[in-house]
């Protein structure tokens, strides 16, 4: 059972309040016995704590094991309406079908929008966020319980109500849809809103003419409302000329004749100007960068467009002096939102100051290197050494380029304890692994070099498959078959016998295509195993020319991908069956398949380098690989 209606305990979960004050702190113990994460170490926790609106906050709480049950607790703000949590051991989540949700009261009661945001984690994203299962009819429910306390609510969040109730009952939600356009339609003089709900009622039932012509009439009769700017907007995304979208920023500015002085007029401008910076940055126009940018009030947002335009200067060893100028900035941006307002959002001051310190780990690693590109070697080592406390977890190239400023500053001995470090978690690149070469060299080891490194890459993927070994599971693969590149069928039932890596990817994926050279890498090294076959699903590519994309992009990186197209769904072509199928939430994400057609193991993201995806697949096939010799 989850926890709507109040109930305070959830299988798996039992919270220590049965809906608890705002603002107060509740501990919970998880018991992982009958759900999916029974048997696996080292499970972990993450809290979502939802407000007034569905833009949750997420947390790591801290557990602590006693026995087979972890404990742990939950500070609120005042501000909350309901935690959810999710469990998770490394890329797997406890699917609780119900989820684990806790509801807070405000003056000893359930306020309507913890319903309704409990509705939307039902209705769309509690998959995501909690692995819990969808259920329309549940969010039905808890929509109606929102608008029984707060009728004005249901104006607000109609058409995702009403969506519920299609996906809950066709005939039924058709029937309401149509009932509520009547109700529109015979409003004399209807307000913006009523004519944007009436778009959206339209585009429920796909009837896309009716759609557009209520468009066309909110765009006239409201050329500078909500409905158009949020038009403008996504057209502005969508212009690809710098210059084009320089125009039509100045056209929108003026037509909308925005107040700087009102908070919600300064938030659109912020968004306007940090479209055109950013566009700048793409553009390689400087002077524009920092007029655009310059115009921009919020801190963490200034500082944000900073970092971006200061990053690929110092990637690329270009316009240093001015990169450096701006990545300093970034800092200094940083630590002045330190003592600004706390955002709604954030459960603390200390949760807000985490964060900016993330931001700031992350943005004095890009200063160092910049420093480093410059010359100033001592400095880059000291805001490396200060961005290294500040992460959670330390990226690879991140503690690669500390090493690198180590060996520049004569500290050999420790650039190599740190070197060594990194090649026994397998999380060395190449250059890495040639730099700790030399460094065995320099400081006179004793015994050959390829000795050992070899000793240390065997600890790393020991370590590697110890890790993989805790998130092994044993879930029946769904079957599919579909078209390769050279337009032939390709079907996992006619794979039985061999081990399946299924990669899922799209060209517009910034980690996908990170993490394809050490795909490329992996492949290579299995390319003699006939018992191996790599595919690669290109999923969630909705372009028109999406073949030709594809095509390009594969022969343009000369890689030898046995590349699938996931096919798009018959009744709603925003989505795509086998992806679908596996419940993906994000991509990259691989499979591995056993003989038997079921999926073993789960890897959600980039590992961070070539050696680093290579280990990761070595690690699984030879998990594989022992079990499948044993049969």
């Amino acid at each position: 059972m989850a926890l709507v209606g109040g109930a305070a305990n959830a299988q798996g979960v039992k919270f220590s309040a049965d809906k608890p004050a705002a603002g107060s702190t509740v501990k919970f113990t998880y018991e992982p016995k009958g759900t999916n994460l029974e048997n696996l170490a080292d499970v972990k926790c993450t809290s979502y704590t939802f407000f007034s609106k569905s833009n949750p906050k997420n947390s790591k709480i801290e557990l602590v094991k006693e026995g087979d049950v972890y404990k742990g607790e939950i500070s609120t703000p005042d501000s909350v309406t309901i935690v959810g949590l999710a469990f998770s051991v490394g890329d797997q989540k406890d699917e609780a079908p119900a989820g684990y949700i806790l509801e807070f009261t405000k003056a000893g009661k359930v306020p309507a929008e913890a319903y309704l945001n409990e509705a939307f984690l039902y209705g769309l994203a509690g998959n995501y966020y909690l692995g819990l299962t969808l259920d329309p009819e549940k969010a039905v429910s808890l929509y109606n319980q929102a608008f029984a306390l707060k009728p004005e609510l249901k104006k607000k969040n109609l058409n995702q109500y009403l969506s519920q109730e299609y996906k809950a009952d066709k005939d039924n939600g058709t029937k309401l849809i149509n009932e509520n356009i009547a109700s529109l339609s015979k409003i004399k003089e209807p307000k913006e809103e009523d004519l944007s709900s009436m778009t959206g009622l339209y585009s429920l039932l796909k009837k896309k003419a009716q759609a557009d012509s209520v468009k066309a009439i909110i765009l006239k009769k409201y050329p500078a409302g909500n409905y158009a700017w949020g038009e403008e907007m996504n057209a502005l995304y969508g212009t690809k000329d710098f210059a084009a979208q320089e125009k039509k920023a100045t056209d929108m500015i003026a037509r909308f004749k925005f107040d700087a002085g009102k908070k919600a007029d300064a938030e659109k401008l912020n968004s306007i100007y940090g479209i055109l910076a950013n566009a700048s940055i793409q553009a390689k126009n400087t002077e524009k960068f920092e007029l655009y940018s310059g115009k921009v009030t919020n801190k963490q947002t200034k500082a944000n467009l900073y970092n971006s335009f200061a990053w690929p200067s110092a990637e690329k060893n270009e316009n240093v002096e001015v990169a450096t100028k701006f990545s300093k900035q970034s800092l200094n941006l940083i630590e002045e939102a330190k003592n600004g307002d706390v955002p709604v959002y954030f459960a603390s001051k200390d949760a807000y100051l985490k964060s900016l310190d993330q931001s700031y780990g992350m943005y004095a690693d890009t200063y160092a290197l910049l420093l480093y590109r410059g010359g100033n070697f001592k400095d880059a080592l000291a805001v490396q050494e200060k961005a290294l406390t500040l992460y959670t977890a330390v990226p690879p190239d991140v503690s690669t380029r500390y090493i690198t400023y180590l060996v520049k500053d004569g500290q050999n001995d420790k650039a190599y304890t740190e070197a060594e470090k990194l090649i026994k978690d397998g999380k060395a690149t190449d250059s890495l692994k040639a730099d700790f070469k030399r460094l065995y060299i320099t400081l006179k080891k004793e015994g050959t070099y390829e000795t050992y490194i070899a000793n240390l890459e065997k600890t790393a993927l020991e370590k590697e498959r110890a890790e993989w070994t805790k998130k092994m599971i044993n879930i029946p693969a769904p079957a599919f078959s579909l078209t390769n590149l050279k337009g032939e069928k390709v079907s996992l039932a006619g794979l039985k016998g061999k081990i399946v890596v299924l990669d899922y990817w799209a060209t517009w994926c910034g980690p996908c295509v990170a993490s394809f050279p050490g795909m490329q890498k992996a492949l290579a090294k299995y390319s003699g195993n006939p018992n191996v076959v790599f595919l690669f699903v290109n999923t969630w590519q909705t372009e028109d020319n999406r073949e030709k994309l594809v095509t390009d992009f594969i022969a343009e990186k000369k890689y030898n991908f046995n590349v699938l197209y996931d096919t798009k769904n018959a009744k709603d072509p925003s989505k795509f069956d086998v992806v679908s199928a596996y419940k993906v939430d994000g991509i990259p994400t691989k499979f591995v398949i056993d003989g038997d057609g079921n999926i073993r193991f789960k890897a959600v993201g980039f590992s961070g380098s070539d050696d680093g995806v290579v280990k990761e697949i070595d690690a699984m096939i030879g998990l594989l690989a022992t079990k499948e010799s044993g049969k």
